[in-house]
């Protein structure tokens, strides 16, 4: 079956274990609590995920045939399995979405605390697959970085990697990376971590030395009583 929003349910794509390579850790959180909670899609406005949706840049980053891209951007206008028609309800909203975070509007609401039928996904398998994958890259064992890299691309219904080299298959599991685990909430530190966010996010105003760390609180400073100090730059 080939896994699109055309023929796979929310929860389908949420809860099926072997379609999705997730592995599954779940907490216990109060009920109607905002820990309970999954966010929906949000516009430009800051407020929960308001500012973390898809950019044409991470869109132009998907390659042909990668059905991920379409499990990751929810579009305005599109009407989902579940029937919810995506419209913008705001005139400061974006165009696209992040479709990871979407809920149906059958399972928003009060009696299900707003997703406690939903596990929360702490670690995905495939992450676990990229981060084996990069390490025995680094190792010099190409051919279990390979599999393990192609394990996340056979997923994705997308042919075996081309690189055969350590700095190219370097190049290959980063770029996976990005496209797998987009709009998780990693790319800025795989920026950092692997010395690229000076480049890549030059245009923002990344200063290096500087934004690869966030200022420390003035009130832990104050509290520290002298004890810490402040990260440099700020």
């Amino acid at each position: 079956m080939i896994l699109t929003r055309t023929s796979i349910t929310y929860l389908e794509l949420q809860e099926n274990l072997e379609k999705n390579l997730y592995l599954k850790l779940t907490v216990s959180v109060l009920l109607n609590s905002e820990e309970a909670s999954m966010p929906k899609y949000r516009g430009k406005k800051p407020v929960w995920l308001g500012f973390f949706t898809p950019s044409q840049a991470l869109e132009n980053a998907f390659e042909s045939g990668d059905i991920r891209k379409e499990l990751t951007i929810l579009r305005n206008g599109e009407t989902t399995p579940e029937g919810d028609l995506i419209a913008m309800g705001d005139p400061n909203s974006v165009t696209t979405f992040n479709q990871k975070v979407y809920v149906p509007k059958a399972l928003n609401n009060s009696a299900c605390a707003y997703g406690s039928r939903q596990n929360i996904r702490i670690l995905r398998f495939a992450e676990i697959l990229l981060i084996n994958a990069e390490a025995a890259n680094e190792l010099g064992n190409t051919a279990t970085a390979i599999t393990n890299l192609n394990r996340v691309r056979t997923r994705a219904q997308l042919g075996g990697t081309t690189a055969a080299t350590q700095g190219a298959l370097r190049t290959a599991i980063w770029h996976e990376r990005r496209v797998e685990l987009a709009m998780e909430g990693d790319r800025f530190v795989d920026l950092v971590r692997t010395g690229q966010a000076a480049t890549v996010l030059a245009s923002y105003g990344f200063k290096a030395g500087k934004n690869e760390l966030f200022p420390i609180p003035l009130d832990a400073m104050n509290a520290s009583l002298g004890l810490f100090t402040q990260n440099p730059g700020y």
